[in-house]
Parts: C-alpha cells; structure tokens; sequence
C-alpha cells in the first residue's frame, strides 16, 4: 500500500514537473505573445504661463510701417511704380508697365500697321478705358455709362442704317422729319402702334423726339426703355437737323464690365485730328460725373487690332480731375504734418 501511494505520487509529481516544464518552454519560444500591462502616468506637462503682450499705440510712424510690404510687385505702391529701366531689355515683373503719349501710342500703330508689315492701315483705333464708377456714398456706384458723341473729324465706318422713329407733332415738323427720311413719323398715332404691338421695338433703333410730344410718349416709356428721349441722351430737341446728324453721323460709346469705355477712332487720320477726336471722348465720358469725386477714368489702353500691343497712356495728362485729387493729397500731408507738431507741443 504505501509502495503504491509512493508510486503513485512519484507520478503526480513528474507530470506536474513536465508540465511546469512545458510552460516554462512556451515563455521562452514566444514572448510575443504574452500580454504585457504598462502603467499610466497621471503627470500632467507643466505649461508656460501667459504673458499678455503690450499694444502699441496708433502713430503716424506705425501707419506708415503697417503700409510697406515685403515684395512692391505685389501692390502698386510708390516705391514700385517709380522703378525705371537702365537697359533696353527687362524683367517685366520688376518694373511697371511703361507709359507713352497719345501721340507715341498712335506712331507705334501706324508703323505696325504699315503695308510692310500688317497692312492695316484702314483698320480703326480703340480707347479702352477704365473708369471709377462710385459716388458720393460707398453703397452707391455708377450705371453703365453709354452715348453718343459727334466727333470733331468724321470718319468712314462700316455702320448699317439705322431705324430713326421721329415723334413730332407740328406739320413742318413732319414734313423735316419725312425729308431727312426717318423710317417713322408721327405723334399719338405713332405712339399707339408701338403700344398695340403693330411696330415692334426691336424695329426701331434711335427714338427721336420734340419736346412738345414727350408727353404722349409716357405710356409707351416701359417699351422703348434706354430708347426713351432725353436731353442728357441728345434725342430731344427743337432742332431735328442736329439730333439727325448726332445719331447718324456720331459715333457711339458704352460701358461694360470687362471693358469698361470704348470709343473708335480710325488710324489712317492724322495725329493732330485723332488726338482732338480722342480728347472729344475723354470730355464727353467726364461730364457724366462730378469732378469733385477724383478723376473719371483711371486707365486708358490704345489698341489698333489685330496687333496685340496695348499702351498704356499717361492718363493724368489727358483726363481732368488728377489735379485736384493731387491738391488733396497736398492737403491730407499738411494736416497730418500740423497734427505732429500739435502733438508735440503739448507734450
């Protein structure tokens, strides 16, 4: 009996050291299996403590700071705008667009369009011009400018004939307007028809008008819309004679919002006779705003297609308005100039 216990725990003893001895094989083997638990630190990083920063007081020297900039590409500031090139050839990046006369501009078309070259001489000069269309309030701008403008030297253009409604009461009225030969004419009579439909507004491209008949046009002002006459516009007027050639013979400028103005002028011309026509453009467009509010036109670019040159024109030369808005630049430095010396009075 204790023979048998012995042996029998003799053998408990060797399977439970076998066993021991197997998981003892398996840590070694593989310790990448076992899980292994770190402990979590509770440590919070310790922070800096704020410093509140001071703020500098509004000066004239700080404004001035505040308004330079790194890169003067960036900005059509003054330090910019006054880089002139030595050599013939440039970067244009590193220097602003060149600046010429009108009357270089016109010389540089003419020799492109020479017979050597594109043998353009019959073709027409554009002004396109940028303009400030803001007022008085900042809220409010400007409609789009259009007109028409009687040129100082005529020239050819291949323009259809236009569709003239001429409303008139007066017998020799009618008769004037029948003469210069309007496609329409009449008074009240005429003014139903529009209404009624039985002459459509796509039918009638200048509206000329007598002052004595505008009343009877008021029913029919929601149809003829921009068409309706006015005084500012040219199209009413006693003298039918003068409203026939400005509409006839003049040409017409409009506004839009890729370019802005755009009148034509031909470059067969003379110079002398295309830069009277040019400035006929410019005085035209700037009666249209108050020279109180700065200059009208901020840019002018001379184009003569299918050259692709555009020159920009000494604006200021040629466009009212730059000298006053240079009076009040004056003014604004003298009054920051006396605010200084106030200043330092005082302290």
């Amino acid at each position: 009996m204790f023979g048998f216990l012995c042996g029998r725990g003799l053998r408990s003893l060797l399977l439970v050291t076998a066993s021991r001895h197997a998981v003892d094989q398996c840590i070694c083997l593989s310790p990448a299996v076992m899980q292994v638990r770190h402990k979590v630190s509770k440590k919070t990083r310790a922070r800096a403590p704020h410093v509140p920063q001071e703020k500098e007081k509004w000066t004239r020297t700080l404004r001035e700071k505040s308004a330079q900039v790194k890169d003067p590409r960036q900005t059509n500031s003054p330090v910019f705008l006054s880089r002139v090139p030595v050599d013939d050839v440039w970067i244009r990046t590193y220097y602003p667009q060149p600046k010429f006369s009108l009357e270089e501009t016109i010389i540089r078309h003419k020799e492109a369009a020479d017979p050597t070259m594109l043998d353009n001489m019959e073709g027409l000069v554009y002004a396109d011009m940028e303009l400030d269309m803001k007022t008085g309030k900042k809220t409010k701008f400007l409609s789009n400018v259009k007109g028409t403008v009687l040129l100082p030297h005529d020239f050819e253009q291949n323009v259809e004939q236009q569709r003239i409604a001429i409303f008139c009461q007066k017998e020799e009225d009618v008769a004037k307007a029948k003469d210069l030969g309007a496609a329409f004419v009449g008074a009240g009579d005429l003014v139903k028809q529009v209404f009624d439909g039985l002459i459509d507004k796509d039918e009638i491209d200048t509206v000329l008008c007598t002052p004595d008949t505008l009343q009877d046009l008021i029913p029919i002002r929601s149809i003829l819309r921009d068409k309706f006459p006015s005084k500012a516009r040219g199209n009413l007027s006693t003298n039918l004679d003068e409203m026939w050639t400005l509409f006839t013979k003049g040409v017409t400028y409009s506004s839009q919002k890729k370019s802005d103005a755009v009148g034509k002028l031909q470059l067969k011309m003379p110079v002398e006779d295309l830069m009277e026509n040019f400035l006929t453009y410019v005085n035209a467009l700037c009666e249209g705003r108050s020279k109180s509010l700065g200059p009208f036109i901020t840019k002018v670019f001379i184009i003569a297609p299918p050259s692709r040159e555009r020159f920009l024109l000494k604006v200021e030369d040629y466009v009212p308005g730059y000298a006053t808005k240079e009076r009040k630049d004056d003014e604004d430095s003298d009054s920051d100039d006396e605010d200084e010396e106030r200043g330092a009075r005082r302290k």
